[in-house]
């Protein structure tokens, strides 16, 4: 196995989780493993931003342009909490921690798994975006891009360190 490194990555709390009082809740699951907020922001996206997020090249080829428009439109139905988690290998623990993008899918325990219930089935036939609470960064890659489209470099937190980091143990 590689080296373990301090990375960050992108979530959002989608507009479905924002309306459902859950940004605590799905906050605190991240907390509690031990993952350190970096930078955090309330806002309603807007088109342009959300089309730079959910890049045309990686949706809607895969999934078509129909899938794309509905995930651009869903987002930006309401407010957002963008947060940006940084961890040991962080990418692969928060989606862990967010269960499959399906929610009918994902195991109990995780959020989606506790929180939501729909299918793809489901979203398809009603010709809308899978209500799945939260994006999570697939890639490190990804991770750095969306991160990039959600805040600028000096909104980004660094140099504090949570009571439970190696470093405080010490002293």
């Amino acid at each position: 196995m590689g080296t373990r490194e301090i990375t960050r990555t992108l979530c959002l709390v989608k507009p479905d989780g924002v309306r459902r009082g859950l940004v605590g809740r799905i906050l605190t699951r991240f907390e509690d493993a031990g993952l350190k907020i970096v930078a955090m922001k309330m806002l309603v996206p807007d088109e342009e931003r959300a089309r730079r997020h959910y890049r045309y090249e990686d949706i809607a080829v895969r999934h078509g342009e129909a899938v794309w428009n509905r995930l651009v439109q869903f987002l930006c139905s309401g407010p957002v909490v963008a947060f940006v988690l940084e961890g040991v290998d962080v990418v692969p623990v928060v989606r862990k921690l967010c269960g499959s993008t399906e929610p009918a899918s994902a195991p109990p325990g995780t959020i989606r798994g506790d929180f939501a219930h729909h299918t793809y089935e489901y979203s398809n036939s009603a010709q809308g975006s899978v209500r799945n609470l939260i994006h999570a960064s697939a890639t490190d890659e990804e991770a750095a891009y969306e991160i990039s489209v959600w805040f600028l470099k000096e909104e980004l937190v660094s140099g504090y360190k949570r009571s439970d980091e190696a470093e405080h143990y010490l002293s």
